[in-house]
């Protein structure tokens, strides 16, 4: 990350190399039959690097990930973590199918940004409220984001990131009856 500041040739290889394997990646998902492929790019976001330098050394490779994804015809579909309130619109301009955002984007201004433009996945918090939350918890915060998204049809409740293995099943539960009875 520090070598992000003053960049030689060696961050641009890097860079390059990353992507080169990564497409790497999403051809062997296209290989397995998949209906779509997503590929996260977690140090990407303004909580690591600035919406600038979001801007010269992820989007441009970015764009080659979603672009390999819609030479097999396939959507593809982007993840950042933590707060993305600040490149959301760059992220759109990736050519991805969709974003999937963590809990600390603002879903109002995901919408705003996403709306009926784009396939929104997330952005309930993994850990806080599925996997230590009590299934309440869980009801009022699918049911926050449901109401926030109820004017497109492009949401897929989800996590906004990993989901924790110790999280307990019931209140996996809790969210699909949530979204299946709203």
């Amino acid at each position: 990350m520090l070598d992000l500041m003053a960049p030689g040739p060696e961050v641009i290889r890097l860079l390059e190399y990353c992507t080169r394997v990564s497409i790497q990646f999403i051809d062997l998902m296209v290989n397995t039959g998949v209906d779509m492929v997503s590929n996260g790019d977690s140090p990407a976001g303004p909580e690591m690097i600035s919406p600038e330098m979001f801007r010269t050394f992820a989007l441009p490779y970015e764009k080659k990930l979603a672009e390999a994804a819609h030479r097999h015809g396939l959507p593809y579909v982007n993840h950042i973590c933590g707060n993305t309130d600040l490149i959301l619109e760059d992220m759109l301009n990736s050519g991805t199918d969709g974003l999937e955002l963590d809990y600390k984007t603002n879903i109002h201004l995901i919408y705003e940004h996403l709306g009926n433009r784009k396939l929104f996945i997330g952005n309930i918090d993994p850990s806080g409220v599925l996997a230590l939350g009590t299934r309440h918890t869980v009801r009022e915060k699918t049911l926050e984001l449901l109401k926030a998204y109820r004017g497109s049809p492009r949401l897929v409740v989800n996590a906004g990131c990993a989901i924790p293995a110790k999280t307990p099943s019931d209140n996996i539960r809790e969210m699909i009856e949530t979204v299946r009875n709203y």
